[in-house]
């Protein structure tokens, strides 16, 4: 798991961290609600537990963690003072402002915390998707690179946000699933909660 914003109660776990009903119980989470994501910009509120159709989840309820699956996709927690939000963000989601739609939900100061994910040292594309993030793209020895976490970044600053990255690319670093690098069928999450 990595600790650096627990004190926030934001977590971001690793391959291989233990069970999810363990940490939910040792912070006292009292539901959860995830998401069955399809690379949309779905965006739902909610106030109880549950598997939602979206991409992004939004909620003001306390005790009610929020829940973001990732192999490579961004996973994007925000927090204010009374509401959160878990997004799902990978460039489909993204070339949909799945990140921009969330995000008009929140005020000014609000935080954002980027969990580990394909970074551009890794994340090589073609120019079908290219073609969307043109001020996004790394260009080495021929091959393209996309920077999703720039965009996030760019976005969230437009917003007046505050972010935190962690510098965790899920391609290069083992101890993390990656689709990319393994067609892992697993994930890791990212958690929010009030």
């Amino acid at each position: 798991m990595i600790k650096d914003f627990i004190d926030q109660k934001v977590i971001f776990t690793q391959k291989n961290d233990i069970h999810l009903r363990e940490i939910l119980d040792q912070y006292k989470i009292d539901s959860l609600s995830s998401m069955n994501q399809t690379h949309s910009n779905t965006v739902l509120s909610v106030d109880r537990s549950g598997e939602y159709q979206c991409d992004a989840l939004i909620s003001k309820k306390s005790g009610l963690g929020l829940m973001v699956k990732t192999a490579d996709c961004l996973p994007i927690l925000v927090k204010s003072n009374h509401k959160i939000s878990a997004i799902h963000a990978g460039w489909r989601g993204i070339q949909k402002n799945i990140d921009e739609i969330a995000f008009k939900n929140f005020k000014k100061n609000s935080k954002v915390f980027i969990g580990p994910h394909a970074k551009s040292c890794c994340y090589e594309v073609k120019y079908d998707v290219a073609k969307y993030f043109k001020n996004f793209i790394v260009k080495r020895e021929e091959k393209l690179f996309l920077d999703l976490e720039s965009k996030v970044i760019n976005t969230s600053k437009r917003f007046g946000f505050d972010v935190e990255v962690v510098d965790i690319c899920t391609i290069c670093n083992t101890l993390f699933n990656s689709f990319r690098r393994d067609h892992t069928k697993e994930r890791q999450f990212g958690l929010i909660w009030l």
